[in-house]
């Protein structure tokens, strides 16, 4: 600070005085009063913010100015004015470590020196007052200060800014640094080409860029399939995928880099690859034919039923997604994990289905709506990190490679979160199970990469000794970071292995300048020699290769953006109900609706829960909620196949009158049932088998036999074939008329006694002879005897006579 007090007039001297006694005043007369600024480092009260606006040029090349040009603003933030408010650009030396990519954006200064002589930008500066500021240097001078850029690399660039704040003296209040990426050195004068300064191209990176499209869930919650119009929980999407929305500026940015007009030679197109989101393609795939909107709180779980309005999306959804359609057919185009679902948790929920259906099952979802053969064999963590549990997962099933950042592994003496000797992570291919080979990226070119645009995120991956605060940094100095962290393995030529994975997040949220600043990096790279593209496809390849025996894991301690257990639990116990529903439905042939195709809405709600695109500290709260409606729903299906309770009674005339029954299916797809009758002893109830029982109502005749006569009650319920309990059983109260064996013994008695007298009677008459039983009985009338002795052939005793 010596230079700074050379420089001041009497006046500030004299006012400084001021300030000084003026504090003592306070420090005896109000002790609580905001500690002074400590010449040096900023203190622990901020006074003043420095902001970075603009960068020129953002990445230097031979044929770019040779004077780099900072411009931004500086803001009083604290709670008293600022005097002598002055800036001033300072230097590093070229980074020579990845880990120093973050480590030089944080910490102490002392490896950074004067580009500049300081710079007042304001003599003072009240509360809440900002001053603009613009800061220039050569890259390199022999006569006078610089950048000291005599090769080309990744330096970092710091603005410094002191200042004297009320009551107190002058320090360091608050510097800015971002890093300057130096492709090549321009010369020094216009006509000296012969000082220019190239890279080294013998040594080029083999470069492979992912390109994300995702998006975090947006379809509401305990929907079942074949449900018309889709709801979705908010119309942000719809944003999105507008013109200049985040979405869109993803997918322009790529059609724009890979166009021929662009890209002629294609080499671009070779290198990148589309990382896209199935449940987003889902989503918007179902937008093209109309939706509605949740009227409750934006981004929360609605249950069914809440009011909806139409959503304004669906045109912005069609083109979009037409457009994803044509890039996809040029380009290489992989799947994401679904909803991109921790796949830790997942493991921790052991449902082999529910697993298959993040991972194997998306591509051929990608397939289905892209019209495209996507990439497969690789499975992607550009969120997470890659876990001794997430391996376990992945080797149940197929072969595959997990690109995820180099240190995933904190026990892994090879591979660490602490920098080895060169400061370089360790991202050659490794095998760490006889199914699984991870393909590492530098965690500190994808944190930085993460860092850029909108919304900066901190990776779950990225270890405490390499995160900064980025918070603090502006749009610009992220963008720079971003930049330079590219490009530092293709200009530093000892860095090994000569390989590089570029890997954003998921929910990448860049500017347009952003994207197109980074692809435009990307091609740089490309033609001027320092990189070569290798696709997706030939790195899947490359570590499949690899032979060498497994190196498992060690166990994970990191708990940053972890599920709980219970989360994992009751995901494991409602998945589990609604596989043994599903096995029970069957096709709708009206509809062509599938059982699968039902509930297939429903396990995926269940991958959405344990999404990382939500921010770590929101994730439990947003997948209970989530997990809250989806188990309200899967009650609901299991409460919507019941029977239907006459609530009256019922009474048989005969022991073998059948039982009648009604049943309901309020499902959208017919469901195999079977009826469970606890009938009591003396009913025989006869087993009507498996009953499909279609939408609707289905009015049943059980067989029954009882052998009493009384009133009873029977509980009547319905089951899956596999022994599920479907709605609430119904009791219903029977009365029976039969007699049972008693009746039918007497009923026989009596029948033979019947006949045999009938029998002896007819025996009398054939004979001639009166029956015994006639013999009682009075003489019948005259003229009856003189008709029965006609009837029978016999003369009239009478007649004779005469």
């Amino acid at each position: 600070m010596t230079a700074l007090r050379v420089r001041r007039t009497g006046l500030v001297r004299f006012a400084a005085g001021i300030g000084i006694v003026a504090a003592l005043v306070m420090a005896l007369t109000a002790p609580l009063a905001a500690p002074r600024a400590i010449a040096g480092e900023p203190g622990g009260t901020p006074f003043v913010q420095v902001r970075i606006d603009q960068v020129t040029p953002d990445v230097v090349t031979t044929s770019s100015d040779s004077v780099i040009t900072v411009s931004g603003m500086v803001t009083n933030v604290g709670d008293r004015p600022v005097h002598e408010v002055m800036v001033r650009l300072e230097h590093a030396a070229a980074i020579e470590s990845s880990a120093a990519l973050r480590t030089s954006l944080d910490g102490d200064t002392d490896q950074y020196q004067p580009a500049a002589e300081f710079l007042t930008v304001a003599p003072d500066l009240d509360r809440g007052q900002q001053v603009a500021f613009s800061l220039s240097a050569p890259l390199r001078s022999f006569t006078k200060p610089s950048l000291a850029v005599d090769r080309p690399g990744i330096f970092p660039v710091l603005v410094n800014v002191n200042g004297t704040p009320d009551y107190g003296a002058p320090a360091r209040l608050d510097d800015a640094r971002f890093l300057l990426p130096v492709v090549g050195v321009p010369p020094d004068e216009v006509d000296d080409f012969e000082s220019a300064v190239v890279p080294e191209t013998n040594k080029p990176v083999w470069i492979t860029m992912l390109w994300p499209l995702a998006d975090r869930p947006r379809l509401a919650p305990g929907v079942p399939g074949g449900t018309i119009p889709v709801r979705l929980v908010d119309d942000d999407l719809a944003n999105s995928l507008a013109t200049g929305g985040r979405l869109d500026i993803l997918l322009s940015a790529a059609e724009l880099a890979t166009s021929r007009e662009v890209d002629p030679g294609g080499t671009v197109s070779q290198a990148m690859c589309l990382a896209v989101d199935p449940d987003l393609l889902v989503t918007v795939n179902a937008m093209t034919g109309g939706y509605v909107v949740s009227d409750g709180p934006a981004g929360a779980a609605q249950l069914p039923g809440t009011p909806t309005h139409p959503g304004t999306g669906q045109a912005a959804a069609t083109m979009w997604l037409n457009r994803l359609r044509a890039l996809a057919h040029r380009m290489c185009v992989t799947p994401l994990p679904y909803a991109q679902a921790d796949l830790e948790a997942l493991q921790r929920v052991n449902d082999p289905g529910l697993s298959s259906s993040a991972t194997h099952g998306t591509a051929d979802i990608v397939d289905r709506i892209l019209d495209v053969a996507s990439v497969r064999g690789a499975t992607l963590f550009p969120d997470g990190p890659l876990t001794s549990r997430a391996v376990s997962l992945l080797s149940a099933t197929e072969d595959t490679v997990a690109i995820a950042a180099a240190d995933f592994d904190y026990h892994d003496a090879r591979i660490s979160s602490e920098p080895d000797a060169s400061g370089v992570a360790d991202t050659a291919p490794r095998r760490l199970s006889p199914q699984v080979v991870a393909a590492p990226f530098e965690p500190a070119v994808g944190a930085a990469l993460a860092a850029a645009g909108n919304r900066p995120i901190v990776p779950t991956y990225l270890d405490s000794k390499l995160s900064v605060p980025i918070a603090h940094d502006s749009a610009t100095a992220r963008r720079q970071d971003a930049l330079g962290a590219m490009l530092w393995r293709s200009l530093e030529p000892d860095a090994a292995p000569r390989t590089q994975i570029l890997a954003p997040p998921g929910s990448w949220d860049l500017q347009s300048d952003d994207a197109q600043l980074i692809l435009t990096a990307l091609a740089t790279t490309i033609r001027s020699g320092l990189a070569i593209p290798r696709p997706l496809p030939a790195v899947i390849a490359d570590a499949a290769t690899r032979s060498e025996p497994a190196e498992p894991l060690g166990a994970d301690t990191s708990t940053r953006g972890r599920f709980d257990d219970e989360i994992t639990e009751e995901i494991a116990g409602q998945v589990g109900r609604l596989w043994e529903l599903t096995s029970a439905l069957t096709t709708d042939e009206r509809t062509g609706l599938t059982g699968a195709q039902y509930t297939a809405p429903l396990r995926e709600d269940m991958l959405r829960a344990l999404s990382q695109s939500v921010p770590p500290g929101t994730r439990n709260g947003l997948a209970e909620q989530r997990l809250t409606v989806v188990g309200k729903t899967i009650n609901d299906l299991f409460g919507a196949v019941t029977i239907v309770n006459p609530g009256g009674s019922y009474t048989l005339a005969t022991e073998h009158s059948p039982l009648p029954l009604a049943l309901h299916n309020g499902l959208a797809v017919p469901i195999r049932v079977r009826l469970q009758v606890d009938a009591p002893p003396g009913m025989t109830v006869t087993d009507v088998g498996l009953i499909v029982l279609p939408p609707g109502y289905l009015p049943l005749r059980v067989p029954i036999e009882v052998n009493f006569t009384q009133r009873v009650a029977i509980d009547v319920s319905l089951r899956t074939p596999d022994g599920m309990e479907l709605g609430e059983p119904a009791r219903l109260s029977v009365h029976s008329n039969a007699y049972g064996k008693v009746l039918f013994a007497i009923t026989l008695t009596a029948a033979a006694v019947l006949v045999a007298l009938a029998g002896r009677r007819l025996w009398h008459r054939f004979r001639g002879q009166p029956d015994r039983a006639d013999l009682d009985r009075p003489e019948p009338p005259h003229t009856s005897r003189h008709a029965l002795q006609r009837r029978r052939g016999q003369p009239d005793r009478e007649e004779h006579r005469v």
